[in-house]
């Protein structure tokens, strides 16, 4: 195996101070022309970093994009991560992901090696709180490094969003359920981010128009884990307040609620009707059979990724920063249809 060349070997052969070297590595503006054509020089010929980072510093273009995201268990992540890498490569970019685990503390931190790397851009799915304010966001807005949001919106956005139109999607999974008959039921939320925020304001708005009210007993937030599902439904199940439906503002979580439902003998959708959110891939299985709100995820990535390509090599053309809002649609399963609709006479 060939040795790998030092950056103190190079800065000898260039006649030059390791921080030079480091400097030019880094895109640094302190470094003369001259002298970085210099370098440039003898890190080709020296053979060191022979790869998409030496050639973006020959081109004075950046290859490498970063995407981070809040979790991979959810396949609708792995989703929209398969279009933007396809996208990318397709467009000549190299793709650098990261998972935060809905950690902001662990976001800040992977956005800040991410920008180390000298990307080009940044594609981010923010597990942003009201407190945090869309903090990584800001920090990579702050670095003049391009960036757009996906699927989950800061708080405080300051730069292109893409996502689906979650309030809309809340509002049709509610008026479902109470067309099919049901008048008491509950929410399962997930963190709290605009994303929950906005699926839930759809609940409200769907129990509003029927002009029924909102029970708090039976608002419970699942944090978007199927653990934190299963637990959401035990807390109401054990509230004391009659529900007959549950809108679960993620499959995941109705997966959960699910679970606890089929664990203390109460069948779907003769007792309790269940709608989840995110129409994921497990959700079309003949024994989950869950009806849930749909949008396109990889349609959004493919959006998204090409708005930040777009921004990274004409950002003179990209004009303002925008919200794209995709329609949802209601996908319907067994979770809901069954003998309770057929035995209803409300």
């Amino acid at each position: 195996m060939k040795r790998k060349v030092t950056l103190a070997e190079v800065a000898r052969s260039a006649g030059v101070s390791h921080q030079t070297v480091s400097n030019v590595l880094n895109n640094r503006s302190v470094v003369r022309e001259e002298t970085r054509k210099l370098v440039l020089q003898h890190l080709e010929k020296m053979g060191y970093r022979r790869n998409a980072m030496a050639r973006s510093l020959k081109t004075n273009k950046f290859s490498l994009i970063g995407l981070v995201v809040p979790s991979m268990t959810n396949s609708m992540y792995a989703e929209v991560a398969q279009a933007v890498v396809r996208e990318a490569e397709r467009q000549g970019y190299t793709v650098m992901m990261a998972v935060t685990e809905r950690d902001v503390n662990v976001e800040l931190s992977v956005v800040n090696t991410i920008i180390e790397h000298s990307v080009a851009g940044i594609l981010i799915s923010p597990s942003d709180t009201e407190e945090m304010e869309g903090a990584a966001s800001r920090v990579i807005t702050k670095l003049d490094v391009p960036v757009v949001e996906i699927l989950n919106r800061s708080s405080k956005s300051v730069c292109d969003v893409f996502e689906a139109d979650n309030r809309e999607g809340g509002r049709l999974a509610t008026e479902h359920l109470i067309d099919c008959g049901h008048r008491s039921i509950g929410f399962i939320a997930g963190v709290n981010n605009s994303t929950a925020r906005s699926r839930y304001q759809g609940f409200v708005d769907g129990i509003d128009k029927a002009g029924l009210a909102v029970i708090p007993e039976l608002v419970v937030r699942g944090n978007y884990t199927r653990e934190g599902g299963r637990a959401a439904c035990q807390l109401m199940l054990d509230s004391g307040f009659p529900f007959t439906a549950i809108f679960c503002a993620s499959d995941i979580m109705a997966y959960g609620a699910m679970d606890e439902l089929a664990a203390r003998g109460l069948k779907i959708p003769q007792d309790v009707a269940i709608v989840g959110f995110d129409d994921m891939e497990m959700s079309s299985l003949p024994g989950v059979s869950l009806s849930s709100i749909s949008f396109h995820p990889a349609s959004l990535a493919r959006q998204a990724i090409e708005r930040l390509i777009k921004k990274i090599e004409k950002p003179e053309s990209a004009g303002s920063s925008i919200h794209e809002l995709q329609s949802c649609s209601l996908v319907v399963r067994n979770s809901t249809v069954g003998p309770f609709l057929q035995g209803s006479s409300t």
